[in-house]
């Protein structure tokens, strides 16, 4: 009730803010609509353009959970960036939507079966207006000549990011980079040394359980050598465990001695050392936040509790939104847009928007305590990677973290049209355990430390992962990634009843690609209008809020 009461008055003082901001010369104020790691990005990015002019900027960000935990009704919070463990690689946004027929084909098989996305028993999932308009599109684009084109500016974006990842650490205050080190931040660039070390730009990526393992991780090689990444290349089983000897069950499992008493990977196994970071943005966001209000003090605030569910306009410009909590603001201010996972936001606030759908994923936190032994024997360990199985890419962050061992992994996606996935459903439960059973493949030494028993070479039950959940060991989550139906971000201007909003723009729909790609896309959005920069003019034209498949 007290957040209630505080977030009804903060809404009115902030309309008196505004009106004293806009009253003092060279000032302005801005509203953040979506409190995730986009608003937090987009904010952040407003306070440093406005301190580099010399300006005054006031800014409130409005977000719809009751907090970074929670809902807005008091369930599992929806906010997909505070619950997952994001990998920062150029390539992130670009596994989460089938081209063309292969989604429809993909829809026809159920999401526990190779390369299938279906779900069954969720009502209505596959048959809303949405659902088939999504469909509809996703086919009649992949026909698009400009695909490729189209996957390569995906790619350059994504290297734009992963330099603003970097830009940000290198040119942060103390305080900032002390929150990025906090937050287990590992950039994602050319290594500082020839030496094949973890922690300097580059990871090793693991490939199993797939036919032809080896030319997947050649392909993906490929794809990073054409944006500049020079040092990728694939590693033996003993390369990997001189890098990463934490992965030496794992290189014993899936590899066999060849004629000369050297291990040689088994034909669906390989490791790609390739460029590829991480951040743990469980730690990052509530910490960046906190660094935003020390810097701006009463000239920025976060909002919680504060869904928008009405946007006022007056020509070509906004004037007001309304909340789901009865309170609203009326004032001149600058809009940007970043409902993240929330799909179909923009329509349901009277702007364009391109056929839209959401993608269910679930992640896993497992956090092992240790004895006062274990945490000298295991306080050096710390590694992050992306894990790949057939039909499967986890995201992955494995490290000490507060005397205890946390492993968190997230991916393995199902079609949820506009639905809102729940923990207890068929597709949450199956891919936790899942994604349990690929840890216990990969680390299996510290699952057995989970168990208190050996866990190497077993296939772990559903009363297993329940185990640990009630231990209070492992944490569950399932959430949705709001994607364009051909895989692309939405970036830049807004437009209501075809009109463009002159005061308004949104960075949205980047699917699982929102950490990752968050600086490149709000570089792009932030400068949308600099048509002659042929970067940005190809960008925004795929961006562009208003377009359809044909």
């Amino acid at each position: 009730m007290k957040e209630i009461i505080g977030s009804m008055l903060i809404g009115i003082i902030s309309i008196q803010g505004a009106l004293f901001a806009l009253d003092t010369p060279n000032s302005s104020k801005t509203n953040v609509v979506g409190g995730g790691i986009i608003g937090a990005l987009e904010s952040y990015y407003t306070y440093k353009e406005a301190e580099i002019d010399g300006r005054k900027v006031v800014i409130h960000v409005y977000d719809k959970g009751q907090s970074f935990d929670l809902s807005a009704d008091g369930n599992s919070s929806t906010n997909t960036s505070y619950n997952i463990v994001p990998s920062l690689t150029i390539d992130e946004i670009l596994s989460v939507v089938p081209r063309g027929n292969e989604l429809v084909d993909k829809l026809a098989v159920k999401f526990n079966q190779p390369g299938g996305i279906r779900v069954d028993d969720v009502e209505d999932v596959n048959d809303s207006e949405s659902a088939h308009k999504f469909v509809e599109s996703v086919s009649i684009y992949g026909n698009d000549p400009n695909h490729d084109d189209r996957t390569l500016a995906l790619l350059t974006l994504g290297k734009k990011s992963m330099d603003l990842w970097q830009q940000m650490y290198d040119e942060g205050d103390d305080e900032l980079k002390a929150i990025l080190v906090a937050s287990n931040f590992n950039p994602c660039r050319e290594p500082s040394s020839n030496e094949k070390v973890l922690h300097d730009g580059y990871r090793i990526d693991l490939i199993y359980g797939i036919e032809n393992a080896k030319n997947r991780a050649l392909n993906m090689k490929a794809d990073y050598e054409k944006l500049g990444y020079l040092k990728c290349t694939l590693l033996s089983p003993d390369e990997v465990v001189k890098i990463d000897p934490y992965l030496d069950d794992f290189c014993v499992e899936h590899s066999s001695l060849d004629i000369n008493n050297t291990r040689v990977w088994n034909s669906d196994a390989v490791a790609l050392w390739r460029p590829g970071g991480c951040i743990d943005t469980r730690t990052f966001l509530p910490k960046f936040y906190a660094y935003m209000k020390k810097k701006m003090g009463h000239d920025f605030d976060l909002q919680f509790n504060n869904e928008v569910t009405q946007v006022e306009f007056e020509g070509d410009r906004i004037v007001g939104l309304k909340f789901s909590n009865g309170s609203e603001i009326h004032e001149e201010a600058d809009y940007i847009f970043c409902p993240g996972e929330s799909v179909g936001t923009l329509q349901k606030l009277g702007f364009e928007e391109p056929a839209y759908a959401s993608f269910a994923g679930p992640s896993l936190l497992i956090s092992i305590p240790l004895t006062h032994d274990q945490i000298e024997e295991y306080r050096s360990f710390s590694h992050c990677m992306e894990v790949h199985n057939e039909g499967i890419v986890l995201a992955w962050q494995a490290r000490f973290k507060n005397d205890s061992i946390f492993i968190g992994v997230a991916g393995t996606k199902a079609f949820y049209g506009d639905k809102q996935p729940k923990i207890d459903e068929d597709f949450a439960l199956n891919r936790n355990l899942v994604q349990l059973n690929m840890v216990n493949n990969v680390l299996p030494e510290f699952i057995s430390l989970a168990y208190g028993s050996c866990t190497c070479g077993k296939t772990l039950s559903s009363d297993d992962l329940s185990s640990l959940v009630d231990k209070g060991i492992a944490r569950r989550w399932v959430g949705r990634r709001a994607v364009a139906y051909d895989g692309f971000p939405t970036l830049g201007a807004l437009y209501h009843k075809k009109q463009r909003i002159t005061n308004a723009r949104c960075t949205t729909h980047l699917g699982s690609g929102g950490v990752s790609f968050g600086p490149g896309s709000i570089y792009v959005s932030r400068n949308a209008e600099k048509t002659e920069d042929p970067f940005i003019h190809k960008i925004t034209t795929y961006a562009d809020s208003r377009r359809q498949a044909q």
